[in-house]
């Protein structure tokens, strides 16, 4: 079966370019500087090298191994090497499980249902169904991505999909409805 949105996939962060920034394993932790877990990776349009959620390795406080923070939430600093969520760890023990391994087999509406539970965790406003999840500000591209962190395998600098900011255009991902 092919995925209903092909574009979409898991990227570990050990696939990433790391010339400029390594996220492999780096600290995700609440505004207060609990941890949350580390970085696992990132569900990435390949297409637009465009980050919609963090793969978070939770560890053994969580319910399930992984679970995947909208990328909206998270804010990279560089300088301690670590992810910072506007989301507490108590919000974040509300976000569903995610299975690395079970990823391509979600279904369209799987995927919209993963999105809205993540979202209803994050936050006490309502969402709004009729629109496309990947146009909330819960999915707004971050300004600390580089969108040459994806870089398929077998390409170099040079070779990249896209430049610094190109996959910055709304993606044409949508709720399917």
């Amino acid at each position: 079966m092919d995925h209903p949105r092909p574009g979409l996939k898991y990227v570990d962060a050990d696939d990433l370019d790391n010339s400029t920034f390594d996220f492999d394993g780096i600290d995700v932790v609440d505004q207060s500087g609990e941890k949350l877990g580390v970085v696992d990776g990132f569900i990435i349009d390949v297409n637009e090298s465009r980050p919609y959620h963090v793969v978070v390795e939770a560890g053994h406080w969580y319910k399930h191994k992984h679970f995947l923070l909208p990328i909206g939430h998270a804010r990279l600093d560089t300088g301690a090497k670590r992810l910072t969520a506007d989301v507490s760890r108590t919000r974040a023990e509300a976000f569903p499980g995610f299975s690395r391994g079970e990823f391509d087999k979600l279904t369209d509406k799987d995927m919209d249902q993963m999105a809205y539970s993540s979202v209803e965790a994050c936050s006490d406003e309502p969402i709004d169904r009729g629109v496309g999840w990947a146009s909330w500000t819960h999915y707004e591209y971050p300004s600390w991505w580089d969108a040459s962190y994806y870089r398929p395998a077998g390409t170099t600098a040079a070779g990249s999909i896209g430049s610094t900011g190109s996959a910055r255009a709304t993606s044409g991902l949508s709720s399917g409805s």
